[in-house]
């Protein structure tokens, strides 16, 4: 019997002291581990499948893009134990997806916005999350990199709902031009001071390439000559109600009342009469630098900075130039020109913020994700760790990677640079920054809240009156006394008024 009881306990105990083992070998359950036992690995022992967050930007997807996905994911995973989903949608498609998108509350991470893309109206709408506690946990590069004045200039009431892009901070407006046709009929650009003064060029082109067409527009490219005005749109350029970026006037004022709207307006209708606006502007969705490699366009509008031709000319696949029409403005559009924000529907909008942190730190992730593979995409020039060019054998229309959107994502200081490009780009960029002139309303951001319905219905008129007017395809003369009627009619005076007044406020605020 002592025997057996003697047994009996020494069993008992070997199982008390597995046990013990065991547990000390369990998943936590809300103890605490033992000091000095975690690994620095950050995702050590983690079996759990990495959270893939999705990016939605406007683009043509590229034939490559899950290549380069899976070379991201490999530096991205063992980082944030996170992985990253490329969505390039069409540029012409672009805005029917992102409504569907916020309407549907489909999940998405990581979107595209900015002042030019309905960005105030889409934070009204609560689509996107606000973001300045997730910037001070998980963004620490960004700001640390990001010039405070783009952060500061794209909030609404003092909250961020989008990082800007690390770019020009200075803004102007321009052509971009085929620089081999143009010296082919010894064209002076440097007489050009005036948009007027492109009307020479644009006869030559006509009258000499019968299959160019000499100014291409389309819904991609915004309002064409319009859009070239002396705006500040106020934070969002998709909600009326300007100011001047340079007269010092702060009254907030309907554009399409202006004369200079109605002057543009008719200049663009004369083009569009003698042919060299193509015919199909006011409908078109072909963005205009897809057209220019297909070798179809001469010249189109586009948003200046130093070396934006050169830029363009590794996608179009012909020499450009540009001529800068207006000078350098800073305003508060311009600081949230170009955004990623989190989406609503984001199941961690941790991850994503780590990602966008990542895109604005890690330089090897910023090039991947905008140039695509070493080797494959480009090859570096000899010598040089940050000037690339394509491989032998691969030119613009072979090329199987190129979103050529690195604008849009995270921090261009970061970029390499193309052999063609001008190896002080960047130092450019500060000097063009520098001179830009400050519009006397930096900084604020109208909030469209109580004005929303409004906003709807104004934008609903733009739609049916704009795309004719700013292509020429309409008279002017004719067609914006009616124009006026229908925003009169869809709330206009109620939007501009709301604007006056937070504008007044913010002013007096300074």
């Amino acid at each position: 019997m002592v025997q057996s009881f003697k047994v009996w306990s020494r069993m008992t105990a070997a199982a008390m002291t597995l046990a013990l083992v065991l547990a000390g070998c369990s998943p936590d359950k809300g103890g605490s581990a033992t000091p000095g036992a975690e690994s620095n690995t950050p995702n050590a022992g983690n079996t759990e499948k990495p959270y893939e967050v999705s990016l939605f930007y406007p683009g043509t997807p590229q034939k490559d893009v899950a290549l380069v996905e899976a070379e991201i994911n490999k530096k991205m995973e063992p980082k944030i134990g996170a992985t990253i989903k490329i969505n390039a949608v069409d540029w012409g498609q672009w805005d029917n997806k992102l409504n569907l998108m916020i309407s549907s509350g489909e999940k998405a991470d990581i979107i595209f916005t900015a002042a030019w893309q309905n960005y105030t109206v889409n934070v009204a709408k609560g689509a996107f999350l606000p973001l300045n506690d997730l910037l001070d946990e998980y963004g620490q590069d960004i700001k640390k990199n990001l010039d405070p004045a783009f952060l500061e200039g794209s909030q609404v009431d003092g909250v961020n709902y989008g990082v800007p892009t690390n770019k020009e901070l200075a803004a102007t407006r321009g052509v971009l031009v085929r620089k081999d046709i143009a010296d082919k009929y010894n064209l002076d650009l440097t007489a050009v001071k005036t948009w007027a003064d492109l009307e020479p060029l644009l006869k030559t082109i006509k009258e000499n390439e019968p299959s160019i067409t000499p100014f291409y527009m389309s819904n991609t490219n915004g309002n064409g000559l319009l859009e070239n005005l002396d705006w500040d749109y106020l934070g969002d350029a998709s909600v009326p109600g300007v100011i001047s970026k340079t007269a010092g006037e702060t009254k907030v004022l309907n554009e399409v009342e202006t004369p200079e709207f109605k002057q543009a307006a008719e200049l663009a209708r004369k083009w569009y009469q003698a042919g060299y606006i193509n015919s199909d502007a006011a409908t078109s969705n072909v963005f205009p630098k897809d057209q220019a490699k297909a070798g179809k366009a001469f010249m189109w509008t586009d948003g200046m900075k130093p070396g934006k031709d050169k830029e363009e000319e590794g996608y179009v696949g012909y020499p450009l130039t540009q001529i800068e029409m207006t000078s350098p403005t800073i305003t508060t559009g311009d600081a949230s020109g170009a955004m990623l924000a989190i989406s609503r529907s984001s199941e961690k909008p941790e991850k994503a913020m780590q990602v966008i942190n990542l895109l604005h730190s890690d330089k090897e992730i910023n090039n991947l994700l905008n140039f695509g593979i070493e080797g494959k995409h480009y090859v570096k020039v000899e010598g040089q760790d940050n000037i690339i060019k394509l491989p032998d054998g691969v030119d613009a229309n072979s090329r199987t990677y190129n979103p050529g959107a690195q604008w849009q994502l995270g921090n261009q200081f970061l970029n390499y640079l193309w052999d063609n490009e001008d190896p002080q780009k960047w130092e450019k960029f500060k000097e063009f920054n520098a001179k830009g002139v400050k519009s006397p309303a930096l900084g604020f951001t109208f909030n469209s809240q109580s004005v929303k319905n409004e906003i709807a219905a104004v934008n609903n008129v733009n739609k049916q009156f704009k795309p004719g007017m700013t292509s020429g395809a309409v008279d002017p003369n004719e067609m914006i006394p009616k124009y006026l009627e229908k925003l009169k009619a869809a709330g206009i005076d109620k939007i501009i008024a709301a604007k006056q007044e937070q504008l007044d406020a913010f002013l007096a605020g300074k």
